[in-house]
């Protein structure tokens, strides 16, 4: 890579924190592949966290809805925060989610199709690119939404003990489980959802990191077993520590109310 981007060394320095000189050596040997460059550092202990994800230059918004027993949400973008807050696009984006909502919509590609004539229409009036980047939805019988500044959507389904369709719950608790998914971001429900390839990813960069405390090899695994299950505890909802009360975890918050987390989703402008 001969001609090294300022912006990929900045950008690299602005999500470790690690020193220029190290960045631009980095994105030397990754070839400008930030994650990969990343992944590097993590192996050798120059950073000792998984890093947030990087995030697009894209502005948007995220819209969210519900009817009865199916809850939707939506990301679009565009390329500039005047047109994402704007009424016309806020409108476009209020149409899709809407549409979705009435005809519970199950696959992204079922709105962009729809809704291209109107998006190019969009398009060509603000004079910015504009996409419809991301759907999902969940069904059930209780569902709760929640949107944070536009910028940030959840949708939350669960199950209450003790609960028919006829009897009146509350819905201040799911609202402080969304306000704590957005605040926290939790990547996976319990540890069981985690991704098999995720883990061994996780417990390779641990093993690296463990040969350098010059313990004895008999305790590598114990050790790596711990490090891998304390990294994940800090993205699996139910053992995140409450937002509002940390001295409670949200599965003991879910206990303690009859409540059983089944799903989550959330949406944040910008993610990859």
């Amino acid at each position: 890579m001969k001609n090294i981007s300022y912006n990929l060394v900045k950008k690299l320095r602005e999500i470790t924190g690690i020193g220029i000189l190290d960045c631009k050596k980095e994105i030397i040997i990754t070839n400008g592949d930030i994650k990969k460059a990343i992944l590097n550092l993590r192996k050798r202990g120059a950073i000792k966290a998984e890093i947030k994800n990087i995030k697009k230059t894209n502005s948007g918004i995220i819209l969210v809805s519900r009817k009865k027993d199916f809850c939707a949400i939506l990301e679009i973008n565009c390329e500039t925060d005047f047109v994402a807050n704007s009424k016309n696009f806020y409108q476009f984006g209020s149409k899709i989610i809407e549409y979705a909502i009435q005809n519970s919509c199950k696959s992204l590609e079922q709105l962009t199709t729809k809704f291209e004539s109107l998006r190019i229409d969009l398009l060509n009036r603000v004079n910015e690119n504009i996409k419809i980047s991301r759907y999902n939805f969940i069904e059930d019988d209780i569902l709760y939404s929640y949107i944070y500044r536009n910028k940030i959507g959840v949708l939350l389904s669960v199950e209450i003990k003790k609960y028919n369709k006829h009897d009146k719950y509350d819905n201040n608790i799911l609202k402080q489980i969304s306000m704590h998914i957005v605040a926290k971001n939790p990547k996976y429900l319990n540890f069981q959802d985690i991704p098999k390839n995720i883990i061994n990813k996780e417990k390779s960069i641990q093993l690296e990191l463990t040969k350098k405390l010059k313990k004895p090899q008999k305790f590598f695994q114990k050790i790596v077993r711990g490090k891998v299950r304390k990294f994940f505890s800090q993205i699996i909802l139910m053992e995140q520590n409450f937002v509002m009360k940390e001295n409670i975890t949200i599965n003991q918050l879910a206990l303690k109310n009859n409540i059983i987390i089944k799903k989550f989703v959330r949406l944040e402008v910008g993610e990859i």
